[in-house]
Parts: C-alpha cells; sequence; structure tokens
C-alpha cells in the first residue's frame, strides 16, 4: 500500500466534544473539502439540525464516518446515508440496544471504550457491523488497563474493524481528544496493520489545517511502519 493510498483512509473530523465545531466547519467550507468525519458525541438534535445546516453551506459531499448519539433515530440515519453516502456509524456499548433493529444496523460498528461505555458482552457485536477500534484507547489501555486491552483486541480480532478512531495520547499512555504536539500521535507506529479499517477518523478538537498536517503525517507514519 502506497502512502498516497494510505493518506486516502484517514479523514479530518468536525467534532462536538472537546473541539469548536462551528470554527470547524468554517474551516471546511474554506478550503472546500468535499469529505469529512462527524462526531455528533454531545450536539442534541437542536444542535444537529445547525450542524447539518453548516454543512449544505460547505462543499462536503460525504461523511463516510458519523458517530452516533443516544437520542438520533432511524429517519436520521437514513438522512446521513441519502445526502451525505454514510458508510460506517459508530456508536457506544450503552447504547447497543436503540439501533439494534436499525436496517442500517451492518453500518453500526460498537466502540472499544472503558467504564460505563466499555463493552459487556463482547458476542453482542455480531448482531450489528462489527467493531470501532479506537486507537488511542487502545494504547490507553496498554499502559493502564490490561482487562480493557484484552477484550479490546478479543473483539478486534473475531468482528469485523468497521472503522477507526485516532487521538492523541500523551507520555504515559494517556489519550486526548486534542493534540499537543505532533509527536503524541505516534503510538500508532507500533499498532499491527491488521488492526487499521478502511475509516481512519481523527477525533480531535485541533482546527481543520492542524488535522490535515496531522493526516499527513500518520500516512508517513504508517507507510513507514507497514513497509518494514
Amino acid at each position: 500500500m502506497t502512502e498516497i493510498e494510505i493518506l486516502k483512509r484517514i479523514y479530518p473530523s468536525a467534532v462536538t466534544f472537546a473541539g469548536d465545531w462551528q470554527k470547524q466547519m468554517a474551516e471546511v467550507k474554506n478550503l472546500k473539502l468535499k469529505e469529512i468525519s462527524l462526531f455528533l458525541t454531545c450536539a442534541n438534535f437542536s444542535e444537529r439540525q445547525e450542524i447539518y445546516q453548516a454543512l449544505k453551506k460547505t462543499s462536503v459531499k460525504s461523511l463516510p464516518h458519523v458517530h452516533l448519539r443516544h437520542d438520533m433515530k432511524e429517519p436520521e440515519l437514513d438522512f446521513l446515508v441519502k445526502n451525505y453516502k454514510t458508510k460506517a456509524f459508530t456508536l457506544h456499548y450503552q447504547c447497543f440496544n436503540l439501533l439494534k433493529n436499525s436496517k442500517h444496523k451492518k453500518k453500526i460498528f460498537i466502540e472499544i471504550n472503558d467504564g460505563r461505555q466499555g463493552i459487556k458482552d463482547v458476542n453482542l457485536l455480531k448482531k450489528v457491523g462489527g467493531v470501532c477500534l479506537d486507537l488511542s484507547h487502545l494504547e490507553q489501555f496498554r499502559w493502564h488497563n490490561p482487562k480493557y486491552h484484552k477484550k479490546a483486541i478479543l473483539a478486534a480480532d473475531k468482528f469485523k474493524i468497521g472503522c477507526n478512531h485516532l487521538s492523541a495520547v500523551r507520555p504515559g499512555g494517556k489519550s486526548r481528544h486534542l493534540a499537543g504536539k505532533i509527536s503524541e500521535l505516534d503510538y500508532v507506529k507500533n499498532i499491527p496493520r491488521k488492526y487499521f479499517s478502511q475509516y481512519i477518523n481523527l477525533e480531535l478538537g485541533n482546527s481543520i489545517k492542524q488535522q490535515l498536517k496531522f493526516k499527513k503525517y500518520v500516512a508517513k507514519l504508517l507507510f513507514r511502519a507497514w513497509k518494514s
């Protein structure tokens, strides 16, 4: 796989947690980007309508990945698939039952997480598309929580990895959604290639301009790691 092919699998994101989606969307518009990822983690129904209106004013034609929220219903997923060709939805485990009967359930991937959002029953993933392997969570678990790390690897080895989230990891293994230094993304080079999907989504509150730099940096890291 070439560096350019890897680059095409990495998406900058507008986020609603640890970031300012309005500023990010303005950048998306100014840069005339056609594809981004969207994290609706903290946006209630009315705010999501604002986000969709802002999207209409950009050049975005595709949202390959959208992170869902607990209060989203089937018509909203229909809208995203129809208008923005969404291929992968991600969802926290505690929201699993809300969309398990969705017509889009094979596009839904349950995020590897911890605490109340952690996967309690790995076998339930067979009812949806599979797993979303959050790479920064995986690295944090490797440092601090062997139990969750083992469960994440079990899920990733047993089920389809439909997409990835990628945040920063600080020295000492702490995951965070805002990169202070570009080197906080270096950990990805040590994760086996088989754990990377077609959709690698930057879950960062950093500006889109910074995310585009991060995207090139990560693509270079992965190319070198996978080549060797």
